[in-house]
């Protein structure tokens, strides 16, 4: 999770093509890694990155809000993805398995 953490804080930090469309990276115990901002098209969105036991291995989960819609997905996916895919009121997530 400290790997995914550093991920994040030097994307955050990186130049964006849209100035609206800036992350916010903020830690939250228990609750894993959340981003919010703003999508190119300036609708808003969350996503909260976090590992959680499932029989007994740790998987990746995100809990997603945006123009996609809200949900939840369990995904290998990075960061950077999931908010564009998020950012798309079209587009498909999907779990890995």
């Amino acid at each position: 999770m400290s790997a995914l953490f550093l991920f994040l804080a030097g994307a955050s930090l990186a130049a964006t093509p849209h100035a609206d469309s800036a992350q916010k990276v903020a830690t939250q115990p228990d609750a894993g890694i959340t981003m919010t901002g703003r999508c190119p098209n300036g609708d808003a969105f969350r996503l909260v990155a976090y590992d959680q036991e499932v029989e007994g291995l740790w998987k990746s989960f995100y809990d997603y809000q945006g123009p996609v819609g809200k949900g939840t997905v369990k995904t290998k996916t990075v960061p950077k993805v999931m908010v564009s895919r998020v950012c798309i009121a079209l587009a498909e997530i999907a779990s890995d398995e």
